[in-house]
């Protein structure tokens, strides 16, 4: 198994709970789909994980290249498992459904808090 963070490494949140660099991102690279696909393959992966920095900048929240990336990881090693950690997306069902289209085989979100304390410790987190 092994973890990979695409979409960049700047964060577009300042969520309070994580370590990622906040900012205003570059643009995407469209050849990470390909290049995170090839690394699952050269590494002999059975599982990936494949989460990301919050892209509130992008219409679709990063949605496409995280469908993209999915996609080309079942080309390139159709037995792995995959299992996604997308931030929210901006909460938009589309979005998601960008991504879930793919059928990744599992959805993985944080949701570590109690309802209580999520406005204070999770506002706007992904």
């Amino acid at each position: 198994t092994a973890t990979f963070m695409i979409l960049g490494s700047v964060c577009t949140r300042a969520c309070r709970f994580c370590a990622v660099k906040t900012g205003l991102p570059t643009e995407l690279d469209l050849q990470e789909p390909e290049r995170v696909a090839d690394s699952v393959a050269l590494m002999n992966l059975k599982h990936a994980v494949i989460t990301a920095v919050a892209r509130d900048d992008q219409k679709d929240g990063g949605a496409g290249v995280f469908a993209e990336t999915v996609r080309a990881i079942r080309r390139k090693s159709p037995f792995t498992t995959i299992e996604v950690l997308p931030s929210d997306m901006g909460g938009n069902y589309d979005n998601l459904k960008t991504l879930m289209d793919t059928r990744p085989d599992i959805l993985n979100h944080n949701i570590e808090t109690v309802r209580r304390l999520t406005p204070r410790v999770r506002a706007r987190a992904t």
